[in-house]
C-alpha cells in the first residue's frame, strides 16, 4: 500500500511536520519539499503527478505528491533510526 508522507508519519509515529523537516536534513526532499533527484527510481519513494482544476486559468493545473512505497516504510525507518513497532502497519494508517 503506497502511502502520502503524512500517512508514512503516522505509521513511524512521527508528527508531518517534523518528518518532513528530518527528510530535509537527509537529504531525501529538497528545500522545496520535492524528491531529490537520487532517490528517485530506487523503489521506497516516488512522485505521483496530480491534477486540479484551477478557476483563475480556466486550465488544469499539475503538481506532484511524494509518495511511499510499503518497502520504503522500512527504509525510512532505518534512515530515520526509528524502531517500527505496529505489527500491522495498515492498522495505523
Amino acid at each position: 500500500m503506497n502511502r502520502t508522507l503524512d500517512q508514512a508519519a503516522a505509521v513511524l509515529g512521527q508528527k508531518p511536520r517534523a518528518f518532513r523537516q528530518r527528510l530535509r536534513a537527509l537529504g531525501i526532499l529538497t528545500q522545496l519539499g520535492e524528491l531529490a533527484c537520487k532517490y528517485r527510481d530506487k523503489g521506497h519513494l516516488y512522485i505521483d503527478t496530480r491534477q486540479r482544476w484551477n478557476p483563475a486559468i480556466r486550465g488544469w493545473s499539475y503538481y506532484g505528491v511524494v509518495m511511499v512505497t510499503e518497502q520504503g516504510i522500512g527504509w525510512l525507518a532505518q534512515q530515520l533510526g526509528i524502531t517500527v513497532t505496529h505489527p500491522n502497519k495498515d492498522a495505523a494508517a
